[in-house]
């Protein structure tokens, strides 16, 4: 062989070299950016399940209920914080009948609550002595808007 021969193939062969490195490099960096892409991806999905999410719960009541003192007396009281109705409101204290604190004549003439707008309330009279509970469990159920209806389980306390 001749030296331009030798120098022609270690010619190829430092080619060959920094081509496969070249390659390699490019392998690297394609992973890195389907990575990269697969995150984004990931989170433009998460993105729009929460925009979605959001625009349910604007369609969607929310309730809340808590126990105040008012003057003497205690209450209940059941507030929409949405901003759509929430339609056919019940409560329904999750203690024996004995212990309920709830006067049957004020929770029958009120309750179910037709129509609860938002911002709007409902009160109950609370017949609390020192006998009672100073923490409720209640399930407060209620149809909203679409149609659907839902019961969520709640506490109160003093």
């Amino acid at each position: 062989m001749s030296k331009y021969e030798i120098l022609s193939v270690l010619l190829g062969c430092i080619a060959t070299i920094v081509s496969l490195i070249v390659w390699f490099g490019q392998r690297k960096i394609q992973k890195e950016s389907n990575d990269l892409q697969r995150a984004t991806s990931e989170l433009a999905k998460k993105q729009l399940e929460i925009l979605l999410r959001e625009e349910r719960g604007k369609n969607t009541a929310r309730l809340s209920f808590d126990l105040f003192k008012d003057g003497k007396t205690y209450r209940f009281r059941i507030t929409n914080i949405s901003d759509v109705d929430a339609k056919d409101v019940d409560l329904n204290l999750l203690v024996k009948p004995e212990d309920s604190p709830l006067v049957k004549n004020d929770y029958e003439a009120k309750f179910p609550v037709p129509k609860l707008q938002p911002g709007s309330s409902v009160t109950l009279i609370a017949a609390i002595h020192l006998g009672s509970l100073t923490a409720y469990n209640a399930v407060l159920s209620w149809v909203n808007p679409d149609g659907t209806k839902v019961s969520e389980e709640t506490y109160a306390a003093l």
